[in-house]
């Protein structure tokens, strides 16, 4: 008799070309996830992997099984979520996520959905929070770039717009711009310039030949600084909203900009869930 976790086993290491990185994602040992490969294959009389070093290569028979079951393992999966919730089996969930301190306090905390849910953010490097994501510390990551780590999937969510800011009362040149900018003092969020190298780069085409007069540890710190006139830099425009309104800052070359996409990224064991689902669509809706 087949079981249904056989194939939940069989879809992973078809999606992930590894036992190991698939027994990750189901939170399964190794040894577990062959088991389950050996028994179908037993089951359906046919191979479905060809075992190379580090990499399992779906066979013809393979590929075939996957076409033909994936959808259905999906909506499965989909559909016993659905009867969780609305037959009231599950209580209010507690969702741990993480993500960059200025998106998630200024665009991401105040368009949660809190009747769905009860929430416990951490902030932190995106390498570090999706790693702890995989390992199941946290359910969801706002994730400002996609990290190569397997089970992991990742939802766009919004665009974030960098724009050049100065003190008020500086003068701009209306033109030579790169000139005047390699000139002045910078407040950078560290010393590999990550954000205004890639203003620069959309820009000019060029990587910054600066070094910051100071580097702070997040962007409310650097508004902060422009706005005590401490030197330039390149902000996300829904952090400067109430500065550019106090009159303290003002855009350089507004119609120069770069951007960036926003993710939230998820297990991929989770892509049913309704309730990281209705997160998703709060947050695109409204951001």
């Amino acid at each position: 008799m087949i079981d249904f976790e056989w194939y939940r086993s069989f879809i992973h290491v078809y999606q992930q070309r590894s036992v190991s990185a698939a027994a990750r994602v189901r939170f399964l040992t190794q040894p577990a996830v062959s088991q389950h490969i050996a028994a179908l294959e037993a089951e359906l009389q046919t191979s479905l992997f060809t075992r190379a070093p580090r990499q399992m290569i779906p066979t013809d028979a393979g590929k075939e099984l996957y076409t033909q079951v994936v959808g259905l393992i999906d909506r499965l999966e989909e559909l016993s979520l659905e009867m969780r919730y609305v037959s009231g089996e599950s209580t209010r969930p507690v969702l741990k996520f993480g993500g960059p301190t200025e998106f998630v306090t200024h665009e991401v905390i105040p368009m949660l959905p809190l009747d769905i849910a009860q929430y416990i953010a951490d902030f932190g490097m995106v390498d570090q929070l999706i790693k702890r994501l995989a390992d199941g510390e946290l359910d969801f990551v706002i994730a400002t770039k996609r990290m190569d780590e397997p089970g992991i999937q990742y939802v766009p969510i919004a665009d974030e717009t960098f724009l050049l800011v100065a003190p008020s009362d500086w003068t701009v040149p209306t033109d030579e711009l790169k000139e005047w900018m390699d000139r002045q003092p910078w407040i950078s969020y560290g010393l590999e310039l990550p954000i205004i190298r890639r203003y620069y780069q959309t820009q000019f085409g060029e990587r910054p030949d600066i070094r910051p007069e100071m580097v702070l540890p997040n962007v409310d710190a650097i508004l902060t600084a422009v706005e005590t006139k401490s030197g330039i830099s390149v902000l996300p425009n829904y952090l400067i909203r109430h500065a550019l309104e106090r009159g303290t800052i003002q855009v350089v070359a507004p119609d120069r900009f770069a951007t960036n996409v926003l993710y939230l990224a998820h297990r991929t064991e989770s892509k049913h869930d309704p309730i990281i689902n209705q997160v998703i669509k709060a947050l695109k809706d409204e951001t």
